[in-house]
């Protein structure tokens, strides 16, 4: 009997599929998600050893430069979401900013002075605002015309493929900066830059999905949670029971603790040694371990993902503290690495919640809000650390601990009617 359940399952699920899918072509999108990935993490590494040991820039010059991508990333999303659809569409945006990548990092490899630089990552941060949030909202518009498993797959490629990208490209980059220099390892991460251009040429050109019976909620999912009938979940977008600030405040406190710690690793290791390679090596251990965290993320329950992101939360704070405490570099360098791994709890928690509210309403709106928030705390982060830094290195990780008390007691409150009773019923 129960052989026969499980065929009559297996069946309802080809079914299920062959009625929802129609052809469409994923592997591109991977394939740029990596490229992109795969040479940022050697250009901004080596591009921030660059200026730190070899021109000797102040720490708070350093912060502007660092942050100039990132703030104008703030309207990048709103400004590419809206020439895309008015103008572009999604293929010919992605195309658009394959071409203007290269250019833009040439750029700052040739004149690496501090006001042509901020000017050109200002640049490249508005140009971005055509990539992230097209990948996204393909990976939405996927997703409602799949079936369950297939997008689930989808989504685990997706998080995969830019996390390797970023994880070889810092061993590429290691290597490089062992044998050579970090001017080598800029001028190799400017050459892969262009490999961008082909890929870009691979996605299909734009298709309207059907919407018709994906899922039905309430105004608030979470208001009549605890009445079965006031609430139908579809089985694709169960994460819709979170209220989507659970999501952005996610997302902005992982990006907030990220930058912190990227921008600041450096500054640590600068005071303590001229060995700059082991910035790579630090960067390729925390990013080993979001990918971890974000995989595992990715196969949990409602509950469970729910339990990892508090998880996340209280690891960081420990981080922090122990940091302000020890002030020493190989503690530091241990404890950077682990907290990849709890940053992808938050991170995978919070981008699967947005992900499916996009499928749920039809919208591109919260993946677009997502960027913006990414842009304002990736942005201003280190503006302020470069400023802080000056006067004293450890007041980022103090600030780190209070927002992220902060934050644990907002989520708590957030995800208040998410139990644990419930979760056969929300999955």
């Amino acid at each position: 009997m129960r052989i026969l359940k499980k065929n009559l399952a297996i069946q309802e699920e080809s079914d299920f599929e062959s009625k929802l899918s129609e052809p469409y072509r994923t592997w591109p999108v991977f394939l740029l998600a990596f490229i992109r990935l795969f040479y940022v993490s050697i250009f901004e590494r080596a591009l921030s050893n660059y200026l730190i040991w070899d021109i000797g820039i102040r720490k708070s010059t350093l912060g502007f430069i660092t942050s100039a991508g990132a703030i104008s990333y703030i309207v990048a999303p709103i400004l590419g979401q809206y020439i895309t659809k008015k103008y572009l569409g999604i293929r010919k945006a992605l195309i658009f900013t394959s071409i203007s990548t290269p250019i833009l990092t040439g750029a700052q490899i040739f004149f690496p002075t501090p006001g042509f630089l901020i000017i050109c990552r200002i640049t490249i941060g508005i140009s971005m605002g055509f990539f992230w949030p097209n990948c996204l909202t393909l990976m939405s518009k996927w997703q409602k015309i799949s079936s369950f498993k297939k997008s689930k797959k989808n989504f685990a490629v997706f998080n995969i493929s830019w996390n390797m990208g970023f994880i070889l490209g810092l061993c590429v980059g290691f290597l490089l900066v062992v044998f050579s220099t970090d001017f080598l390892a800029m001028i190799v991460s400017w050459v892969l830059s262009f490999l961008l251009i082909p890929a870009s040429l691979f996605i299909k050109k734009d298709s309207k999905a059907k919407n018709d019976g994906i899922i039905y909620q309430t105004e608030d999912p979470l208001t009549h949670l605890d009445i079965e009938e006031n609430l139908t979940v579809d089985s694709k977008t169960p994460l819709i029971v979170y209220p989507i600030l659970f999501s952005w405040v996610g997302v902005m406190f992982l990006a907030i603790s990220k930058s912190s710690i990227m921008f600041s690793y450096p500054l640590f290791l600068n005071a303590f040694t001229d060995l700059s390679y082991f910035t790579y090596l630090v960067q390729l251990g925390i990013q080993s371990t979001q990918l971890i965290g974000l995989t595992w993320t990715n196969s949990m329950k409602t509950y469970s993902k729910k339990i990892s992101t508090f998880v996340g939360l209280t690891f960081i704070i420990i981080f922090a503290l122990t940091i302000i405490i020890t002030k020493n570099i190989v503690v530091i360098s241990i404890l950077s690495v682990c907290a990849g791994l709890f940053i992808g709890f938050i991170h995978g928690t919070s981008m699967k919640i947005m992900l499916e509210y996009g499928t749920a309403k039809d919208s591109t709106r919260y993946s677009t809000v997502n960027e913006v928030i990414i842009g304002i705390s990736f942005g201003f982060t280190p503006l302020l650390a470069g400023f802080a830094a000056e006067i004293n290195i450890y007041s980022i990780f103090l600030f780190l601990t209070i927002a992220g008390s902060f934050v644990l007691i907002l989520m708590g409150y957030l995800s208040r009617n998410i139990r644990k009773s419930e979760n056969t019923v929300l999955n």
